[in-house]
């Protein structure tokens, strides 16, 4: 016992400036519930993720937006939400831990953020890194109920445990990472990629190749536990093979009205290249009436906007392709980056107040990136951070650019800005010892000079 609370005392003792930090992010956002009401939500996709885990903990049934089964969403949210309901009821009380658990994740995402950059500077870069954190529009965030916060804190950990596996090669931190990418994947579908930034990160650090073959080969046993039963489970109720959701239809619609000189609707024809489209592709799912059934109503309205999604790219593509490149891959991630996700004013601030934070952080990315390859130190994490922060972004780019997406991945780039701390901090004192090195070389080359003067 003695033994237990001297490692507690420690741990205490060596983060403590972390911990307060975590407390008092924790307080601000109680403090905040306590403005918005227990009860606060947007009437809208949160609304529906805790009806759904309603629905789930009384039916054990999956579904969104509806009674009906539904594979539009990950599992994730309604399992979680499901589980609290089948404690707490659907009251008071239920929304009450529901956001005091919102609000523990998002302290523990401070948490791996210091422990990130932490394991390549000073405790009190991580410290700084954290701070953000603070920021009203991610207290606001995470007084609502969505996937945002759960998410950024599995987010958060992959990359810790990422970071960790590159310099403890190893099973313990291996399986860590898996169990982080695996409550992400169960939260938001787009994740799914974040082994190859994993697998390419890890090669360059020179990780053991055998051992990350079969690491691979286990993640890959693991992923297809879930993905083989989540498959028959959609094909059971869709008749169509669904590996993981068919939501992305609507947010590829979506964005196919961003950027600069996107088509516009009434020079497409929608009838024969949509809805004709349509129902010959899900003519099993009409009723003798003519009308979509039921209970795959939501799922045909999906897919009729992935069609549509499609026919709007293909003719953007055919009238105007340099347009389109431009909107894809420079003006949406360009909007993503520098937007806040912020409906509603937190503690009397303005948005307005907040929309230089993005460009400014940012920016200091960019320095950031300049000064390791500069100083040819932190690269390869740098890089690593910087790389999942707008891989991702590019990902949700190529379907709908918007704030929440972007809110969902701030935590890789304020690892970076920690690392970055002390990289600047290193560059500018280089920098200073540079210039006192250059005066006192030509201090003394001065006093030489005159020397020989008046030898002479």
């Amino acid at each position: 016992m003695k033994i237990m609370m001297n490692k507690v005392y420690s741990f205490i003792k060596e983060h403590k400036g972390i911990l307060i930090l975590m407390i008092l992010l924790f307080l601000e956002r109680v403090v905040a519930m306590y403005e918005f009401g227990i009860m606060y939500s947007l009437k809208n996709d949160d609304l529906s993720y805790v009806n759904s885990g309603i629905t789930f903990a009384k039916t054990g049934m999956i579904t969104m937006h509806d009674t009906v089964p539904s594979a539009q969403i990950m599992p994730g949210m309604t399992v979680l939400i499901g589980f609290l309901s089948l404690i707490f009821g659907e009251g008071k009380l239920f929304w009450l831990v529901m956001k005091l658990l919102w609000f523990f994740m998002a302290s523990m995402t401070a948490w791996f953020t210091y422990r990130s950059v932490s394991l390549f500077t000073p405790k009190w870069c991580g410290i700084l890194a954290a701070v953000f954190y603070f920021r009203p529009d991610y207290v606001w965030m995470d007084n609502v109920i969505l996937t945002e916060t759960p998410f950024l804190l599995a987010l958060t950990a992959m990359i810790y445990f990422t970071f960790k596996m590159a310099k403890e090669p190893g099973y313990k931190n291996f399986w860590l990472c898996a169990i982080a990418y695996f409550c992400g994947l169960m939260l938001k579908a787009n994740i799914a990629p974040y082994p190859l930034f994993v697998l390419v990160y890890l090669l360059i650090v020179k990780y053991d190749k055998k051992l990350l073959i079969k690491q691979c080969a286990l993640l890959i046993g693991c992923v297809l536990c879930f993905l083989i039963p989540w498959s028959i489970r959609n094909y059971t109720h869709f008749n169509a093979f669904i590996p993981l959701t068919y939501g992305s239809g609507n947010p590829t619609l979506l964005g196919t009205y961003q950027g600069v000189r996107y088509p516009a609707d009434e020079k497409l024809d929608y009838e024969t290249n949509v809805e004709e489209v349509a129902r010959e592709k899900y003519a099993e799912y009409y009723g003798e009436d003519g009308e979509v059934l039921p209970q795959y109503r939501r799922y045909v309205s999906l897919g009729k906007d992935a069609i549509k999604a499609r026919y709007r790219q293909k003719y953007w593509a055919q009238t105007d392709w340099k347009s389109m490149v431009y909107s894809y891959f420079v003006r949406k991630p360009q909007d993503m980056l520098n937007s806040i996700f912020y409906w509603k004013m937190t503690f009397n601030i303005k948005g307005e107040l907040l929309k230089e934070f993005p460009i400014w952080e940012n920016l200091f990315c960019i320095l950031t990136v300049l000064a390791a390859l500069i100083l040819k130190k932190y690269r390869y994490a740098v890089f690593y951070a910087a790389a999942v922060y707008l891989g991702n972004i590019y990902i949700y780019a190529m379907t709908y650019s918007y704030s929440r997406y972007n809110a969902s991945l701030i935590s890789a780039k304020y690892i970076l800005i920690g690392i970055g701390i002390s990289l600047v901090l290193q560059l500018f004192m280089k920098g200073i010892r540079a210039i006192n090195t250059f005066e006192t070389t030509q201090l003394a080359e001065k006093n030489a000079e005159e020397g020989n003067k008046s030898y002479d």
